[in-house]
């Protein structure tokens, strides 16, 4: 039987014949639409957000709040397999130690909790986001700062304004006094707070202060001993004038 071919049928009512209508053949075969539906049901179970497969679309590094929802539930899903993945190394590593006789088991458990893996992040979109947190914590100290003394302690704006732990503001400290130490950072102690200029030390080289050798500002009060010796150079003076004029 060919498609090409046309049929009649007898019908009953009236004395016409029965109408047949042949359907297009081939033509929705290039409408990828139910493939399409299938492929995004299969990027959703894989966990992988379809802007990073999809050829139409590229790919935007912008701010944190720019993020897509996706990106991120696929920065947890990432992570969550990494916490995975590390509890089977520290299995692994720690089955291959004890077999080896390199530790023993109550070795491990001292052991086990400072091992750490370093994987490699492929986006930065958590660092983006700290990013942020850090200038919006460092906002918020510029206009509590005029405050610190008055009415916050430096202990509370450390804890709850800049977020820091006890152990990071143990070693940030331990830092600083270490950069003070290498003259990397200046001595607070010892800079003027106003100017940021060093103060001038205690028991100095004299030649070093410009006071000391009378090279003071003009709103400095001369000592006696200046106006003792001014007046001297001054008589010398006159008397010279005086000789130079009678000859």
């Amino acid at each position: 039987m060919s498609m090409m071919e046309d049929f009649w049928l007898p019908r009953r009512e009236g004395g016409r014949g029965t109408e047949i209508s042949t359907l297009p053949g081939g033509q929705n075969l290039g409408e990828l639409t139910d493939i399409e539906y299938f492929q995004k049901k299969l990027y959703r179970a894989l966990g992988i957000p379809e802007s990073r497969i999809a050829a139409e679309g590229g790919f935007n590094l912008g701010r944190s709040s720019e993020i897509l929802r996706d990106e991120l539930k696929f920065a947890k899903f990432v992570g969550r397999l990494r916490k995975r993945f590390a509890n089977m190394f520290n299995d692994m590593l720690k089955t291959q130690l004890i077999l080896k006789n390199i530790v023993t088991p109550e070795d491990w458990e001292k052991m086990e909790d400072h091992i750490q893996y370093d994987f490699l992040y492929d986006n930065q979109f958590a660092e983006l986001k700290e990013t942020e947190m850090i200038q919006g914590r460092l906002g918020n100290l510029a206009q509590i700062e005029p405050y610190i003394g008055k009415y916050y302690s430096t202990e509370f704006v450390r804890k709850r304004v800049l977020r820091q732990t006890d152990q990071e503001i143990e070693e940030i400290d331990m830092q600083i006094e270490d950069e003070i130490q290498k003259g990397i950072i200046p001595n607070p102690a010892q800079t003027d707070p106003i100017t940021g200029e060093p103060l001038p030390q205690e028991g100095g080289d004299p030649a070093a202060d410009p006071a000391a050798q009378g090279g003071g500002d003009l709103g400095d009060v001369p000592v006696e001993d200046d106006l003792e010796q001014q007046a001297q150079i001054t008589d010398a003076q006159y008397q010279k004038d005086t000789k130079s004029a009678e000859i």
